[in-house]
């Protein structure tokens, strides 16, 4: 019963229905500013804001497993069409994958300096791949992906690739 009212939308808290719009307008203004609704979890210039998008993947996450929560489809699509992210880890793993298909393209190949200026980030993301490559914590898929673009695993000092 309860999964049948919340796909028709029921609100079970109505205060929390309200709660809910302003933080959504708080979302808004944050995307305003950044460009983004990766509002980042320690985000200390608004804290509720970062719990309030951590609680929303929470109870989307209760919804989709069929348990009961206070998300809805109406909220979903406005999430959605705002362009919030469900998936935060595994958005931003395929953003730099293809930024690193971006330096492939310019470069020749995958092997990018831990401390490469005009993206640090990548150099520090490709220097983590490898960790978790070598510790046996990378998923297969990934690694599949890495491979299929050609992704060096092992470096020697002199950064040229071990044979």
């Amino acid at each position: 019963r309860i999964f049948l009212l919340n796909k028709l939308g029921f609100v079970w808290f109505v205060g929390y229905d309200i709660k809910w719009f302003v933080m959504l307008g708080e979302l808004r203004k944050y995307k305003e500013i950044h460009g983004h609704c990766s509002v980042p979890a320690r985000c200390s210039s608004n804290k509720r804001l970062a719990n309030w998008v951590s609680k929303q993947r929470q109870v989307y996450y209760d919804m989709k497993e069929g348990r009961s929560s206070i998300m809805t489809a109406e909220r979903v699509d406005i999430l959605n069409n705002l362009g919030f992210k469900w998936k935060m880890h595994e958005d931003n793993w395929h953003d730099m994958l293809d930024d690193l298909k971006e330096f492939k393209e310019r470069h020749g190949d995958c092997i990018v300096p831990q401390k490469y200026s005009p993206n640090p980030q990548l150099g520090r993301w490709v220097y983590t791949q490898r960790r978790a490559y070598t510790r046996n914590s990378l998923m297969k898929e990934r690694i599949t992906l890495l491979n299929e673009l050609g992704f060096v695993w092992k470096l020697r000092k002199s950064r040229t690739l071990i044979k």
